[in-house]
């Protein structure tokens, strides 16, 4: 039993000091959004699916055309909502290109609203989808309702994919979560998925690492229409992971950057709706394999029950002192990636083992809730369980040699001095 407590928590330990070497590697590999702007700066169009976003869709579009770019759109569709969604769009639309203090580059904004879904289509995909075929330029931003913008964040973005020669930029945002319970559930969750993705690989090409994130997907229009688009992941409940999937595939050089606080989003309002929240789409990030959500559940055990267990029920010395080692590299790697990811105080370690318990079961729930249901319900839609696992864009699908690395630095200054598409 001795043996057996001690392997259990040693095992746990090294999970635990495996994550914070690869936090730190993901930390390196993290571009910086301080490229200066290049002579000069290509047009964008900002697409921006909404569905029930009355509460912050306002803030997010008015963000976006306070952006100090010289040739930026910005194209909202509002898909379906049941809310003041899009009457506020309407309103601002309206507003901004007619009222009072108008100015001529605030007519840049268009609003698009969806009354139907077509089949064999989710229904942000669609939106998506929609906004892209209105965009103008040569760089696409795909980015979520509830989004809001420093001014400088999308020039700093797109000077970085121009200057180190990228076809894809994904940014990650600050998360806003004010509740102690909601903060150290979210930065959960982010930190111990992006050692999973390993981005340090991305600079290299035939590598099998991919990245997207809704908050902010810059795009190279050309190669956006090149890989198919939104069309190839119709279907696809993590549409922005899987668009990542999709571009570097398909020989698009991808990077990912750290918006230090210009790129912000609130996740979910709340411990239980972030939680509920993740319940919905988590099967769908592990591609509906119900081994991989036990795999998870299994994970998440190791890492948040285990350390707790040895260090309080522990038979004999050594499986204590392993289990304390495990729980205290639990709350310093929780703790920090709290304070990097949302400004928390770093007490939020000391919910590292409920959280990481709480997301394998997550994991786990999902997959069971879908196959009992019979389907997925995913922004107020059902759809059929056998219709989107069938959509599914699953990473073994598109083999990795065709994964483009960055290209040579004078590769990418040419990028930056040749003719505008």
């Amino acid at each position: 039993m001795t043996a057996l407590a001690v392997a259990a928590a040693a095992a746990s330990l090294a999970a635990w000091a495996a994550l914070a070497v690869l936090g730190i590697r993901t930390r390196r590999a993290m571009l910086r959004l301080d490229a200066g702007a290049p002579a000069r700066l290509p047009a964008v169009t900002a697409v921006v699916p909404c569905r029930n976003e009355a509460s912050g869709v306002e803030a997010c579009v008015r963000s976006l055309l306070a952006q100090d770019l010289p040739a930026l759109r910005v194209v909202a569709v509002d898909d379906r909502s049941s809310d003041a969604t899009g009457a506020i769009l309407d309103r601002l639309a309206d507003h901004l290109s007619s009222g009072a203090d108008a100015r001529e580059e605030d007519a840049r904004l268009e609003v698009i609203h969806v009354r139907t879904l077509p089949p064999r289509w989710l229904g942000k995909n669609h939106a998506c989808a929609t906004g892209a075929r209105r965009a103008s330029g040569e760089w696409i931003l795909f980015t979520d309702g509830d989004v809001v913008f420093e001014p400088d964040a999308l020039r700093r973005a797109l000077s970085v994919a121009l200057a180190r020669g990228l076809g894809h930029l994904a940014v990650v945002p600050r998360f806003l979560a004010p509740g102690f319970a909601e903060r150290a559930f979210v930065t959960a969750f982010a930190a111990l998925l992006s050692p999973a993705v390993g981005i340090w690989d991305l600079r290299r090409p035939g590598t099998r690492a991919y990245f997207g994130i809704g908050a902010f997907n810059l795009v190279r229009r050309a190669d956006y229409e090149a890989a198919g688009g939104h069309a190839r992941i119709a279907m696809e409940v993590v549409d922005d992971v899987k668009l990542g999937l999709l571009l570097r595939r398909s020989g698009v050089p991808q990077g990912v950057a750290d918006s230090e606080g210009r790129v912000s989003v609130r996740w979910q309002h709340g411990f239980l709706p972030s939680v509920l929240g993740l319940v919905k789409n988590a099967f769908s990030a592990v591609e509906y394999r119900l081994g991989t959500a036990l795999a998870a559940a299994a994970g998440g055990a190791l890492l948040g029950a285990v350390p707790v267990a040895t260090a309080i029920l522990g038979p004999g010395v050594a499986p204590r002192a392993i289990g304390v080692a495990a729980l205290a590299a639990s709350f310093v790697h929780h703790g920090v990636s709290a304070r990097r990811l949302a400004r928390g105080c770093g007490a939020e370690g000391l919910l590292a083992p409920a959280c990481t318990l709480l997301l394998g079961a997550v994991v786990l729930g999902s997959a069971l809730a879908a196959r009992w249901r019979g389907a997925v319900v995913w922004r107020g839609t059902r759809y059929g369980l056998d219709d989107v696992r069938a959509g599914c864009l699953r990473a073994a699908d598109l083999p990795a040699d065709g994964a483009a690395g960055w290209p040579a630095p004078a590769a990418a200054d040419g990028a930056l001095r040749a003719p505008l598409r």
